[in-house]
């Protein structure tokens, strides 16, 4: 998928709503560690997007531009 605002591929993943650590955001084929730092999110090429907790535990299909650091949902 093309990034509507800049042109770069986005890159395919998934969005994960946690209520103990807040957003984040890991490459398809990535899985969720067993213990989420700052440093295995990292290490699996993903994006802490917020710290806070979220209210129930979610997992969207969601494509990111690392470029203009855009992102989009498929639906």
């Amino acid at each position: 998928m093309q990034c509507p605002f800049c042109g770069t591929e986005m890159e395919q993943g998934f969005i994960y709503g946690r209520r103990d650590c807040g957003l984040l955001w890991l490459p398809l084929g990535e899985k969720m560690p067993y213990m989420i730092t700052k440093n295995a999110i990292k290490a699996r090429n993903g994006l802490l997007l917020g710290e806070r907790p979220f209210p129930e535990n979610t997992k969207l299909e969601f494509f990111i531009c690392r470029k203009c650091n855009a992102g989009l949902s498929k639906f």
